[in-house]
Parts: C-alpha cells; structure tokens; sequence
C-alpha cells in the first residue's frame, strides 16, 4: 500500500470523527432544549398567593408582604396552621385556602366563631377566589393575587 492511500484514508477517517462529535452536540443540545422546554410549560402553572393589606395584631406580617399558597394554607391562631394569626377574633383552625386541579383555588370557612369574610360577605363554606377577592379574618386581611 503506498502513501497516497494512506493519507486518503485517514482523511477519511478523521472527516468521519468530525462528523459523529457535530452529530453527537446536536444530539445533546437537543435533549437540553428538550428538558427545557417541558420545564418551561411546568413553569407555566399559576402561581397564588395572599398580599397583606391590614396585618391587624400581628407581629409576623408585615403590610405589602406576599404569603405564597402552593399547594394548601391552613390559617388561624393555633401554632399548627401553616398561617399563624395572632388575632383574637381569629379561631384555631379558622379558614382553608388550597388550590384543586392546578388552576383553581378555593376558600374554605373551617367554622370559625366569628367568620371569615370574602368581599365585605360572610362566606359559608367554600368559594372559589378570583383575583382582587379580598378575604378578611379578624382585624387582618389580604388580597388575593394570580
């Protein structure tokens, strides 16, 4: 074999690595903007949360500030309430506030003494909340914000 068809051969060979590394980036950039794309849409749910308008009595909020309600928010003066109001108009387990199917989320009076009022209304069981809704517990009350 002379030299001649040895450099075309290992011309050969070295066009072809080239070409299985330039396959094997496109490959992995697309799995990347793959992944990224289906974190994007999981990005995309709506996010809710309760803005302070009136802290009331208590010390630990702070008007302005934004609670986030990810999956459920248990609200009233007993320390097990993932809201904790230090309210004494506010019951131990006063009202609920989760969210069902992603995209709704829902206000739920745990038959507190004095009530839980949704728009200036007492609200007797559960209400899905809108954005605005203003919800007031004791002398606190939040906004409802999307």
């Amino acid at each position: 074999m002379d030299l001649s068809k040895l450099s075309i051969i290992f011309k050969i060979v070295i066009i072809g690595i080239v070409y299985i590394i330039i396959f094997w980036a496109l490959r992995i950039m697309y799995k990347d903007i793959k992944v990224g794309s289906r974190r994007a849409r999981k990005g995309n749910r709506r996010s809710f949360g309760l803005e302070v308008l009136n802290p009331g009595s208590n010390s630990n909020l702070r008007r302005g500030a934004v609670i986030p309600v990810r999956r459920e928010i248990t609200v009233g003066r007993k320390n097990d309430n993932q809201l904790v109001l230090e309210d004494p108009y506010a019951s131990g387990h006063h009202a609920r506030i989760y969210i069902r199917n992603g995209k709704d989320c829902i206000l739920e009076d745990l038959e507190s003494t004095n009530g839980t009022l949704l728009n200036g209304k007492k609200l007797r069981g559960k209400h899905y909340l809108n954005s605005g809704d203003e919800i007031r517990i004791g002398n606190t009350s939040f906004k409802f914000i999307r």
